[in-house]
């Protein structure tokens, strides 16, 4: 009995443990799904303009490089030198500028912010969602845009009326992409339907 007990036991922490380790490859994967992208910005300092290089992946800032060769030295430059590492350490623009150099730290602050404005428009393709109600029911479309452009559109509504509702279906998402805007007139006849996939589109560029 105590030998079967012991098995059992043996079974059960090996079984957590395999699973343990498979959700760890899990997040590992997704983790290194998520590319780095480096984007640049640019805003006004105290003597000149002032570039930054800041290398983000997902949502976290990893580095930022800051230069502005007519910023003062000893006093501007002390800002270039710590104030990178301070936004890289927050994950955020939301520091303290640096004593005494008010003006270069807004201008690397602002700089940052024009850089990270521009994530995403890189080229990389990010798939969005998004549900709006149609004329029978929900509709749910999936919307693959690459920086401002929108790639593909495809749209989903089981409840929208055969033949006339599905027509819109069929044909708006098309419209769409070649448009790249959801300013398309309605499909004739399914102006409902129509208006649920335009609003459902929105809501997924909304999301991006």
């Amino acid at each position: 009995m105590k030998k079967v007990l012991l098995i059992v036991v043996v079974f059960a922490l090996s079984f957590g443990f395999l699973t343990l380790v498979n959700n760890m490859g899990s997040v590992d994967a997704n983790t290194a799904a998520v590319q780095e992208e480096t984007l640049s910005g640019t805003a006004k300092g105290f003597g000149g303009d002032i570039n930054v290089t800041v290398v983000v992946k997902g949502d976290t800032i990893v580095s930022v490089e800051a230069e502005g060769s007519n910023e003062t030295p000893g006093i501007g430059t002390m800002a270039i030198d710590e104030l990178p590492n301070l936004i890289v350490e927050a994950n955020s623009v939301e520091v303290d500028a640096v004593a005494g150099a008010t003006l270069t730290s807004e201008g690397i602050k602002e700089a940052v912010k024009n850089a990270l404005a521009t994530k995403g428009a890189s080229g990389e393709s990010q798939t969005l969602l998004g549900t709006a109600r149609g004329f029978g029911g929900d509709i749910n479309v999936t919307v693959v845009v690459e920086g401002d452009n929108i790639v593909s559109v495809e749209a989903e509504g089981a409840d929208e009326t055969p033949g006339i509702g599905t027509m819109a279906i069929d044909e708006l998402p098309n419209l769409i992409v070649e448009a790249n805007s959801v300013e398309v007139d309605a499909v004739a006849g399914a102006t409902l339907t129509s208006e649920g996939i335009k609003e459902a589109v929105k809501i997924a560029l909304e999301s991006k």
